[in-house]
């Protein structure tokens, strides 16, 4: 006789998948409320720190806008003064090389501000943005050629673009711009 022939025959039954469900039910809720459990906690972990992290930018984002604002206000206000100096004042060199001076500091300042605003405002703004700059150093140049036409012997027409900029650029064109930048930004932060 064979091995398998002197082996105790064994009860072998077979469970349906059902049955070792209601068999074990409270060990598998405890299986899956502690998968859920984990599986909820990386997900509010994972969103948490999205938050943490976009308010941050939010943060960083307005205190950059903040001080880009500061420094145009800054640059404003001195070219003002170059070209109220220039139109009603006395012509002393002194008072101009110190008008100079503060002009050159304030674009500085503000250069350093646009390319650091320009980390968090999209390709429209940033155009925008580049436009404010181009303008106040537009200004900046042609009070600066009027005062070398000015001087010169053989003054050229056409030079003098004081009442363009009196009437133009400062009340009409800047605060147009700054309007878009304005109302970009208020979109951008969902304030409207």
């Amino acid at each position: 006789m064979s091995f398998l022939a002197y082996r105790k025959p064994q009860l072998i039954m077979e469970k349906h998948w059902y049955e070792i469900i209601l068999d074990n039910w409270a060990q598998i809720t405890v299986i899956i409320g502690s998968i859920g459990f984990v599986v909820q906690q990386l997900i509010h972990f994972w969103l948490k720190k999205r938050e943490i992290i976009f308010s941050r930018l939010q943060e960083n984002k307005i205190l950059e806008i903040k001080d880009f604002y500061r420094s145009y206000q800054k640059l404003e206000i001195a070219l003002r003064d170059y070209l109220y100096q220039t139109e009603f004042g006395t012509h002393d060199a002194d008072i101009f090389a110190q008008i100079k001076n503060r002009i050159r500091e304030c674009f500085f300042e503000f250069d350093y501000n646009v390319m650091t605003v320009k980390l968090f405002v999209d390709s429209d703004d940033i155009e925008v943005i580049d436009e404010i700059r181009d303008t106040l150093e537009s200004i900046r140049r042609d009070i600066g050629k009027w005062h070398i036409n000015n001087k010169s012997k053989n003054p050229q027409k056409g030079v003098d673009k004081l009442e363009e900029i009196m009437d133009e650029r400062f009340p009409k064109t800047l605060p147009a711009l700054i309007k878009k930048i304005e109302g970009s930004l208020r979109r951008s932060m969902k304030l409207n």
